[in-house]
């Protein structure tokens, strides 16, 4: 049985990640019915929490997990490391005198609860809600109109604090924070907020012009030493990296000519292109970034895997710049038309179909759980779905040593 894991990031009010919330599913869909339905599940969280573990693939952060009724009677939630740990109750679980007990133990030993997907009408007086620290709602199954009533009921200076799922817009994110609801949950954050461009920030079009140059096929590699070494806050950051553990150097780089010298062309231009990005990003939640990291590391994981060792560079700047119109407040095409990227990469980061977009819509939908597509995608590229959540863990761990 393949496990399937993956991370969903969750905001508090100043878009600063609180946790993730851990999905995670076996490809096998029949051990998923009928009576194997919980020794599955039990089965995944072990790999997840026991394997992978749950403090590595969070971060450090908050980890959501979801219990099921079987699960939480069954000690489950003793895979999960009360520090970090957050049990999620879901939605179709009843309340009961001996699952309410598990549940006041659960929580004596440290552990915050969340109850999932709640509607207010007909669970006015939910047991659950005289033990639960979190009450998550769903943006797409409830109107305005539901989401302030429960807003109402449950003030942020309350106890219970609320977090809104499913947030997909900006104009949902302001909703939830203006209705009170402490933290959000969704993709609202890589929605680009679009601007004349006269109102981009100089520093912004000057970083891309060195990406520009970065992206060239046959880079002027004096010209780029130049223009990071005359910029103390980018030259900072690529000697930082490195300097990092990523390189295992047993002398430290001192110059941009000196990392060039050690490293090669290859590694200077994509860390060089990583610094430029964190400039691009410093007005953007950090999971913005991180999210630009992980799918340029798992494009460019893919295709080594799928034998692109030639091109490998190609496809860590087509992830990289895939949230280019998030980092800049310009549209993806327009951006695109300033930087020499393979004609396959722009055709794909624009959603045109051809084999650079087989990649990135893998990489995609499985740093969003879309449990469904991810094993069609991976069949039709030839890829092993196991070999996925090795790349994601090791992707999310390359990521977290870049912060």
């Amino acid at each position: 049985m393949e496990v399937f894991i993956a991370r969903q990031p969750i905001f508090d009010v100043k878009q600063a990640v609180y946790g993730y919330e851990l999905l995670y599913r076996s490809n096998d869909r029949n051990c998923y019915t009928g009576e194997d339905g919980d020794k599955a599940s039990l089965s995944v969280l072990s790999n997840l929490l026991l394997v992978v573990g749950a403090e590595k693939i969070s971060g450090g952060r908050r980890a959501f997990v979801n219990f099921t009724k079987n699960l939480l009677l069954n000690g489950a939630v003793s895979l999960l490391p009360k520090e970090i740990g957050v049990v999620e109750i879901l939605e179709d679980v009843e309340p009961d005198p001996e699952l309410i007990e598990v549940l006041r133990s659960i929580r004596s030993l440290g552990y915050p609860l969340a109850l999932d997907d709640f509607i207010l009408r007909g669970n006015e007086h939910n047991p659950f809600l005289e033990l639960v620290d979190i009450i998550k709602v769903d943006f797409r199954q409830t109107d305005s109109e539901e989401r302030a009533a429960i807003a109402d009921r449950f003030p942020r200076k309350g106890r219970i604090k609320l977090l809104a799922e499913k947030t997909e817009t900006r104009e949902e994110f302001k909703e939830a924070v203006e209705m009170g609801y402490s933290f959000l949950q969704g993709y609202f954050f890589c929605k680009p907020v679009i601007m004349a461009r006269r109102d981009i920030p100089g520093y912004k079009m000057n970083y891309l012009g060195l990406l520009k140059e970065l992206s060239a096929e046959n880079p002027d590699y004096g010209a780029i030493r130049k223009l990071i070494e005359h910029d103390p806050s980018l030259a900072y950051k690529l000697l930082k990296y490195i300097n990092s553990a990523f390189f295992g150097l047993h002398r430290e780089i001192t110059s941009i000519r000196h990392g060039l010298e050690i490293l090669g062309e290859y590694e200077i231009r994509k860390w060089a292109s990583i610094a430029v990005i964190m400039e691009l990003g410093n007005d953007q939640p950090t999971e913005v970034l991180r999210l630009c990291l992980l799918r340029a590391r798992m494009c460019e994981m893919l295709a080594g895997t799928l034998g692109f060792d030639r091109g490998r560079s190609t496809f860590f700047l087509m992830g990289l710049l895939s949230c280019m119109d998030v980092l800049l407040g310009r549209p993806l095409e327009e951006t695109l038309d300033d930087i020499p990227i393979a004609k396959e990469a722009k055709a794909a980061l624009l959603g045109k179909s051809n084999s650079y977009r087989g990649i990135l819509d893998l990489v995609i939908s499985y740093e969003r759980a879309n449990w469904v597509s991810v094993p069609e995608l991976a069949s039709q590229l030839g890829i092993d779905q196991g070999e996925m959540t090795r790349l994601y863990s090791k992707s999310i761990e390359w990521v977290d040593g870049a912060f």
